[in-house]
């Protein structure tokens, strides 16, 4: 199995390409593909919260790395920021313990400094 992206559980291949795409930027003027994803990653999500959780705070990653990535259009990095509140808020649904409580403020504050520091509106 393709383990292209490890922090996911599925290696689904449809589902990877988007990703790559996706966090690679490769096709910046279609904002679609995100929706297209996500839709795509709900219908693999499980029942299980553990597994849900961990898909949620997969995607979480793979946005924040784009978002995070200068080399990529400054409008593509916005769009990844703008959509980054789907897998939070869904984590959000889920709390279930303090320990993931406090996981989930972690991401949100993560998001507060890394959206101040790299200022994707001013990128290309």
């Amino acid at each position: 199995m393709c383990q292209c992206f490890p922090q996911f559980e599925h290696q689904d291949p449809a589902i990877n390409v988007l990703r790559h795409k996706i966090r690679h930027g490769e096709e910046v003027d279609n904002p679609s593909l995100v929706l297209i994803w996500f839709s795509m990653e709900e219908a693999m999500t499980s029942t299980c919260k553990q597994a849900a959780w961990s898909l949620y705070v997969a995607e979480y990653r793979l946005l924040l790395d784009t978002l995070s990535d200068d080399m990529l259009a400054g409008h593509w990095r916005l769009w990844c920021l703008d959509n980054i509140y789907k897998p939070l808020s869904a984590l959000s649904r889920l709390v279930g313990s303090d320990e993931q409580k406090q996981e989930l403020e972690k991401l949100f504050y993560e998001l507060r400094v890394t959206s101040q520091f790299f200022k994707p509106g001013l990128a290309h």
